[in-house]
């Protein structure tokens, strides 16, 4: 069966411009390393990765070329392509200026090395909401680390306050006693 989309889309597939693979593995990088023996990888067998923009906002992603056709596919309500190897003419993506949390310019980073967090270069967010789901998914590790960290203070916090208040209450108590002899 075909449409009247598929020439376009056979078009774009072959036109797509080529992405660089995801990951640090590269042909002949150290997989492990012992006193006996060194693995590496020989090579690296990929279909390869490419750019598709979204047609609305310009966004570009990464995507493999094996899902490339499904990803070009996709629609929208109104029945507009969603996703396009060619970056929409006249739209500029919207591009925010909220760091990560791990950023090397954040006010804690020195409190994050010592905690032995990774530095991350992403500085791109347009909200809060976008840069904590961020830390949760691409940061496990350090995200749990600031949520234990965090639930700590917390925890520290109130245990002061409940000394506070009980030295309060008991204070109080005295005085009263005072009173009480004093009358």
């Amino acid at each position: 069966m075909t449409t009247n989309n598929e020439p376009a889309i056979e078009e774009m597939m072959r036109d797509a411009e080529m992405a660089d693979e995801p990951g640090d593995m590269k042909a002949g990088a150290v997989i492990s390393a012992t006193a006996d023996m060194t693995m590496s990888t020989a090579e690296l067998q990929s279909a390869g990765y490419v750019y598709v923009y979204d047609t609305r906002t310009a966004d570009r992603s990464v995507v493999n070329r094996n899902m490339l056709q499904q990803q070009l596919e996709k629609r929208r309500v109104d029945g507009s392509f969603a996703f396009s190897t060619r970056k929409p003419e006249g739209i500029e993506p919207l591009v925010g200026t909220i760091k990560c949390f791990l950023h090397e310019d954040d006010p804690n980073r020195e409190k994050y090395d010592k905690m032995g967090l990774i530095r991350c270069i992403k500085s791109d967010f347009l909200n809060e909401m976008d840069r904590e789901n961020h830390l949760r998914r691409r940061h496990p590790r350090a995200y749990a680390t600031l949520e234990n960290e965090r639930t700590r203070g917390e925890r520290d916090a109130e245990r002061l306050e409940r000394i506070a208040l009980t030295e309060t209450i008991r204070n109080m108590a005295q005085a009263n006693e005072k009173g009480g002899k004093n009358a």
